[in-house]
C-alpha cells in the first residue's frame, strides 16, 4: 500500500516536525472522523486527501483514511478526532454540514443529539451550538 503514495506524500507523512505534516494531520482528521472532504481546499490538499482515502467509498460515499495512513498521522491521538469519538461514544450523531451548499470547513466538526448541538474544534476545544 505505500507504494501507492507518492515520493511527496511520503516525506510529509515520514517528517512529523514540519508544518506540511501538521496541516495534512488536521485535514485528514475531519475525513477521518465525518468520512467527508472538507470544502474550499486547494488543489494540492485535496489530491492528498484522496491520495490517502481508501480507494472504494463506501456505501454512504465516505472515503475513509487508509489505516497505514491514519497510523502514520497518528489521527487516533489528535485533539479532535478524540473528542468527536467521546461525544459519539454518548450517542450523538454528526452533521457534515449544516446545509447543501454550506461550507465543510476542516477545523470543526458538528455533532448533535437531540436538539444538543455541539461544535467540535480543531484543538478539541467544544463550542455550544453551530454558529
Amino acid at each position: 500500500m505505500a507504494e501507492a503514495i507518492p515520493d511527496d506524500l511520503q516525506r510529509i507523512l515520514a517528517d512529523r516536525d514540519c508544518s506540511a505534516h501538521a496541516d495534512l494531520r488536521d485535514r485528514a482528521a475531519f475525513v477521518y472522523v465525518t468520512g467527508a472532504y472538507p470544502s474550499h481546499l486547494r488543489t494540492p490538499t485535496n489530491r492528498a486527501l484522496t491520495v490517502i482515502s481508501e480507494s472504494d467509498p463506501n456505501a454512504s460515499g465516505e472515503r475513509p483514511i487508509m489505516d497505514e495512513v491514519a497510523s502514520r498521522l497518528r489521527l487516533d491521538d489528535h485533539p479532535m478526532v478524540r473528542r468527536v469519538q467521546a461525544f459519539l461514544a454518548e450517542d450523538y450523531r454528526i452533521q457534515v454540514s449544516r446545509g447543501p451548499n454550506a461550507r465543510r470547513p476542516y477545523g470543526k466538526v458538528l455533532v448533535f443529539k437531540d436538539a444538543d448541538r455541539r461544535t467540535v474544534q480543531i484543538d478539541g476545544a467544544v463550542r455550544d451550538g453551530w454558529d
